[in-house]
């Protein structure tokens, strides 16, 4: 094993500490945080907001077929309530796109 690899072990094995770190602070703090009033809409609010943030650069990457496909998801989801269906959907939709249009 020459210098390069050994410094890539060491970084590697640093980062999943910080990573795994982080996750246990989140954990054990998260029962110190107030529950109550403007904290608990933050806390209600975050988990779709993140959501948002991670898949809307993949619907603008795709362009008008990923535009397309939302409407799809959010026409199926509004008349079916169905989750697993809605994401079939949009996947069908995508790989179409991909194969058949580009």
């Amino acid at each position: 094993m020459n210098n390069h690899e050994l410094y890539a072990l060491i970084i590697i094995f640093l980062v999943s500490i910080g990573t795994y770190g982080l996750r246990l602070s989140g954990l054990l703090l998260s029962g110190k945080i107030s529950n109550e009033g403007k904290i608990r809409i933050f806390l209600d609010y975050l988990p779709p907001t993140l959501l948002l943030s991670f898949v809307t650069p993949v619907i603008l990457k795709e362009g008008l077929a990923g535009i397309f496909a939302i409407f799809l998801i959010a026409a199926c989801m509004y008349k079916t309530k169905n989750v697993f269906l809605s994401m079939i959907i949009g996947v069908v939709t995508i790989a179409i796109s991909r194969n058949f249009f580009y």
